[in-house]
């Protein structure tokens, strides 16, 4: 998957940053969802589950354009219990297919999820800067 960017870099050796701006309308898509538990025994459940059935459902959205897919603990809420799912789409076409394969992930464990008591926050992202070393 290539994007169309412009590359500035900053400095030499191994302090040098590199920025990335996506100069066409075709930039990868991002969906960035906030997961918030009502216990740490919760999370740690969720955890589980994925670190079980993450890699099937990685292998099943990756041909459809998702690129990436990552699951963060969210370490900033004091008291509270929180991850981050973070997707990254190779364009519009791969998110609204792999939309429809989350779906039915989502379906197929149905009886998982019902046992959770989680609130979820979603958004959605276009990457404009990317800042690498």
């Amino acid at each position: 998957i290539k994007l169309t960017t412009k590359v500035l870099n900053f400095g030499t050796g191994s302090f040098g940053l590199q920025i990335r701006r996506n100069t066409k309308n075709s930039a990868k898509l991002i969906s960035y969802t906030v997961v918030d538990f009502s216990s740490e025994a919760e999370m740690e459940l969720y955890l589980v589950f994925f670190e079980k059935n993450g890699p099937h459902h990685f292998e099943k959205l990756s041909p459809l354009g998702c690129i990436r897919w990552r699951i963060n603990r969210v370490w900033n809420k004091t008291g509270g219990f929180s991850v981050s799912l973070i997707y990254e789409y190779a364009d519009e076409k791969s998110y609204k297919d792999c939309q429809i394969e989350i779906g039915k992930f989502v379906k197929q464990n149905e009886s998982f999820y019902k046992k959770l008591n989680i609130k979820r926050t979603a958004s959605r992202a276009i990457n404009i800067l990317d800042f690498q070393n």
